[in-house]
């Protein structure tokens, strides 16, 4: 399947398509940068733009990020169509979704980029929208990606919102429909990301949990198949000084940078991932079970959590079985809980 992958030739425009997402944020960060580096001949333009930087830091433009209020006519952009079309991507659903609920979407594996969340549920081009009607999902990211003018807006216009506690409870606290969707692995998942495994970040992640037990959200399991296939990939050597930069990175910036290697947009090596097959499947929506706890004594919240959380993992191990033997034939052993 690889090999078949592999050998496929993208068109340009589906090489456009992923080169607009996988790109946008140092082609962000450069366009600041040279605003700054303008000011030392046209400092009065810099104004403007510093006087913004201040808005969406520290004053009211903060709140934008955070209620998923903003309208998102780029969900539906043209080029992202191409974009899912360059793996290709399909989203393959097992349960229909009630839009009286509410719903976190728990995606897994992160992968060196969570490619396959884009097409599917950022964007619109594998119907999200027609599959799950009435769902009004916001993916949640890091709050730096909202310090920087213009990406700011991009992630906005496409519904994703900041990733914090407040942010997550504001949009589910909207009602009926609504919808948020969290890579609980994050960038510590992200150095694990090798090709033929599924090795995952979650026995301490329980915060998405305390959200949905707090609002009253069911927790939908994701698992996008061919995520650790999209790039060269190899674990860092433990106590490396290439490790430690990736442990000082991920702890000041909330990210870091796996050891891995795609292709380019006109090269044979860059960091666009390999147009490999993407199957994401969405699982039934999971559903706190208390009957495993003795209600007739007084329990504590992390009794609680501790149980939603064991629930969320056997349906995550269910959906994997269900689906290994289609969309992870290669695989080089079977999904593991490693953190």
């Amino acid at each position: 399947m690889a090999k078949q992958a592999l050998d496929r030739k993208p068109t340009l425009l589906q090489r456009l398509g992923v080169a607009c997402y996988v790109y946008f944020i140092p082609c962000f960060a450069v366009v600041n940068l040279l605003i700054v580096l303008s000011a030392i001949y046209t400092w009065w333009l810099c104004v403007p733009w510093l006087l913004y930087v201040l808005y969406i830091n520290i004053g009211p433009g903060r709140q934008a990020a955070r209620d998923g209020k903003w309208p998102t006519p780029l969900r539906r952009w043209w080029l992202w169509k191409h974009c899912a079309d360059y793996f290709p991507t399909q989203l393959i659903k097992t349960a229909d979704l009630d839009p009286e609920e509410r719903y976190i979407f728990v995606v897994h594996p992160h992968g060196i980029v969570t490619m396959f969340a884009w097409p599917c549920f950022d964007t619109e081009p594998t119907g999200f929208s027609a599959k799950f009607p009435g769902i009004d999902i916001h993916p949640m990211t890091l709050d730096i990606n909202f310090k920087i003018p213009f990406m700011r807006e991009f992630l906005l216009l496409h519904g994703v919102c900041n990733v914090s506690r407040d942010a997550c409870l504001m949009v589910l606290g909207q009602g009926s429909g609504k919808a948020i969707l969290i890579a609980p692995g994050g960038a510590q998942e992200s150095l694990y990301t090798e090709p033929g495994t599924y090795d995952l970040v979650l026995d301490r992640r329980k915060g998405f949990v305390r959200i949905a037990l707090q609002t009253g959200a069911k927790l939908v399991p994701v698992i996008g198949f061919g995520e650790p296939e999209l790039y060269t990939a190899r674990r860092t050597a433990p106590g490396s000084m290439r490790a430690m930069m990736q442990k000082m990175l991920k702890t000041m910036l909330g990210f870091t940078l796996p050891e891995a290697v795609g292709v380019g947009l006109f090269t044979k090596l860059g960091l666009m991932p390999y147009p490999r097959p993407l199957n994401v499947v969405v699982g039934k929506p999971v559903s706190f079970d208390p009957s495993s706890l003795d209600l007739n004594k007084e329990q504590s919240l992390d009794v609680f959590v501790d149980a939603y959380h064991a629930q969320y993992k056997t349906a995550l191990q269910d959906l994997w079985q269900q689906h290994k033997n289609t969309f992870a034939k290669e695989r080089r052993r079977s999904l593991r809980i490693v953190e």
